[in-house]
């Protein structure tokens, strides 16, 4: 996750410098932005400014059913249409093709680390289903199977570790700390 994550940051910068099309037709999607895997296959498709501005709308279509996108497929070509087609800075053509050969290499890290993350995670969901706890874990509001997995990750599953629940909630730092209030004495 932490290669992800500077993998992503690194994908920004370089967007930022000669891109920044790609950043405002990705930055407001739900759940992933530049990770979601529609804005991963389209900029793979489309490395540079001048690439996307040639998008037609039948190809950005197919691809984002190629990245698995069922729904609203109308209005994102369009909206996507819009930005990769609206007026923006650009650097000198070769320039741009050089920045656009090294998001390209970005991105193939990028998607490494993605799919290696992915896996990571189904692979710990797994081992953490067949804990004896997961049950009793996973019944808190808000934690899922991988939530779930790394609270026991952090905790422990040794029961024996904490005397009470005053024990756990002193170790997660949410206990609320008191101080004796009166004369100071020096």
């Amino acid at each position: 996750m932490w290669a992800r994550q500077q993998i992503g940051n690194q994908i920004r910068d370089l967007l930022k410098d000669f891109y920044p099309a790609a950043l405002a037709a990705f930055a407001d999607l739900p759940s992933g932005g530049l990770a979601r895997a529609d804005a991963r296959t389209i900029l793979a498709a489309a490395p540079t400014p001048t690439q996307a501005a040639k998008l037609t709308p039948a190809r950005l279509r197919r691809l984002l059913v190629k990245a698995g996108r069922r729904r609203d497929l109308d209005r994102d070509v369009e909206r996507l249409r819009s930005v990769f087609t609206d007026t923006y800075l650009h650097q000198p053509p070769m320039v741009e093709n050089a920045m656009g050969i090294q998001l390209a290499a970005l991105l193939r890290q990028f998607e490494a680390a993605s799919a290696a993350g992915d896996d990571l995670a189904e692979a710990a969901i797994a081992h953490f289903e067949q804990h004896p706890d997961a049950a009793i874990i996973t019944s808190f509001p808000g934690l899922g199977n991988l939530t779930g997995a790394r609270v026991l990750a952090e905790i422990g599953d040794d029961r024996a570790r904490f005397a009470d629940a005053r024990g756990l909630k002193a170790f997660a730092g949410s206990a609320p700390i008191t101080r004796a209030s009166g004369k100071k004495t020096l």
